[in-house]
């Protein structure tokens, strides 16, 4: 038997943070997603440290034919 894939949604607050982020500083689309949620909680975009699975799947909702769209 096959489960059919799930869809992952982002946490709001994680997505809209990582939006804000990449806005403010387009050279942070060029880290990791640990690097990312460091910067998220250390710039004050958030008042804990996202998980990196929680920044990778915002980081995939805004990515469009490969470009992240801020």
């Amino acid at each position: 038997m096959t489960l059919a894939p799930q869809s992952i949604i982002p946490e709001p607050d994680v997505l809209a943070a990582l939006r804000e982020l990449l806005a403010q500083h387009p050279t942070m689309t060029q880290v990791g997603c640990e690097a990312l949620s460091r910067a998220l909680f250390v710039l004050r975009y958030l008042d804990r440290r996202p998980k990196p699975f929680e920044v990778e799947t915002a980081r995939e909702a805004l990515l469009v034919d490969g470009e992240v769209l801020a």
